[in-house]
């Protein structure tokens, strides 16, 4: 539940029990869930989109998603959903790491997060400190794009799926532990100086001290 304008938002109930899934579904949700809490709470006003394959828009946001942000991805359609989403998995970077200078900006970035969230950042300046790739970009990215397309029709509940796990795979080959994951997310956007998805580490911490969150039931390692 959440605020559009002044008009509050109620997720039909048929979302909800949609959104119900056992704890082999649940797993693969946790790639994306921080960066579809965040953005899904500037697009639709509503939390708790961490949790969900299908996501609610109210009025016409989903359209206005499908028009004119999917495209920035080169996503019209069915055709191009699919083909842009198994790219990006196949070609992956794993193996790129970036500078000194933006690694402090990463560490800087956690350290302010923890601070408002009165969290402790040891693990994750621990994880800053030897991960720097940022192969976890565009895995988190992707965890988002698969569900957005996912609720807008563009792809079937079997392919997101299919993606997610796919997804769930190449984080659990890739890292040992979700800090790790959320560091090399960071390294991705601070190396390419994009603040789009500024909020993620925001949300992970967030999800991080609640006890019941994806992240935390279900561990990488």
């Amino acid at each position: 539940m959440g605020l559009f304008g002044k008009k509050e938002v109620i997720i039909p109930s048929e979302y909800e029990q949609f959104n119900k899934f056992s704890e082999d579904k649940e797993r693969l949700l946790c790639v994306g869930s921080s960066t579809t809490e965040c953005k899904h709470k500037v697009e639709a006003k509503v939390a708790g989109g961490n949790r969900h394959l299908k996501l609610y828009y109210p009025k016409n946001r989903g359209e206005k998603v499908k028009k004119y942000w999917l495209p920035m991805f080169n996503i019209y359609d069915e055709h191009s959903a699919m083909s842009l989403i198994s790219s990006w998995i196949e070609n992956n970077d794993y193996t790129t790491s970036i500078s000194e200078a933006h690694s402090r900006g990463v560490k800087k970035e956690i350290r302010k997060a923890a601070q408002k969230f009165g969290y402790d950042d040891t693990a994750l300046l621990e994880s800053a400190d030897k991960i720097t790739t940022c192969g976890a970009f565009d895995l988190e990215r992707l965890g988002y794009i698969v569900r957005v397309c996912y609720s807008l029709g563009l792809i079937s509940e079997q392919q997101a799926w299919m993606c997610l796990e796919k997804l769930r795979e190449e984080a659990e080959l890739n890292f040992a532990n979700w800090d790790d994951y959320i560091v090399s997310f960071l390294n991705g956007q601070e190396g390419l100086g994009t603040n789009w998805y500024s909020d993620t580490h925001i949300s992970y911490i967030e999800l991080r001290q609640d006890s019941q969150s994806f992240i935390n039931r279900y561990p990488l390692a």
